[in-house]
């Protein structure tokens, strides 16, 4: 008896726009899943990944990807704000940047806490901060999307908000 694995399919109305025109950029050029990873770096699973909109490529990657497919970041996802795509032709950030924009995060994330009165050590917002910059695609040299930063922060807001409601009042 033979086993075989079945891929399961994702609907095309549950993939992202920029995933769709992905898959379809690196159809038109003629590539498979693999052998546009390795023109990039990437594994397979990874393409099939971002392809799904399971994952989306870190900034280096993302730029290997848009001169691998001969595209412009404006054409593989048109939604994205202006500032954003021209920030992918930049370089690396400095250390005192990533601390500047990590600190200014910081002080946002210690405010919200504050606001709600959520008793919190600096260790525990440095790990919201931490977590909305990487959830964001904030590394080391990259900054962080301001419109994902945006949305974790507001998730965490809700979270929060949430955890007030089942704490008793003493």
């Amino acid at each position: 008896m033979v086993n075989r694995v079945m891929a399961l399919r994702i609907p095309d109305s549950e993939v992202p726009e920029w995933s769709r025109r992905l898959r379809m950029a690196r159809r038109a050029k003629g590539l498979s899943q693999v052998s546009l990873g390795d023109l990039i770096g990437a594994s397979q699973a990874t393409v099939a990944d971002w392809e799904t909109g399971k994952t989306r490529p870190r900034h280096e990657t993302l730029k290997r990807l848009l001169l691998a497919l001969d595209l412009s970041l404006l054409e593989l996802m048109p939604d994205m704000p202006r500032s954003a795509a021209e920030s992918v032709g930049q370089a690396p950030l400095s250390a005192s940047e990533v601390a500047d924009q990590f600190g200014a995060l910081l002080e946002i994330v210690s405010r919200e806490l504050e606001s709600i009165g959520h008793p919190s050590s600096l260790a525990s917002k440095g790990r919201f901060a931490f977590q909305i910059w990487r959830s964001a695609g904030g590394t080391m040299t990259e900054a962080a999307d301001p419109e994902a930063a945006r949305a974790q922060l507001a998730a965490i807001r809700a979270l929060l908000a949430d955890m007030r409601k089942l704490t008793p009042e003493s």
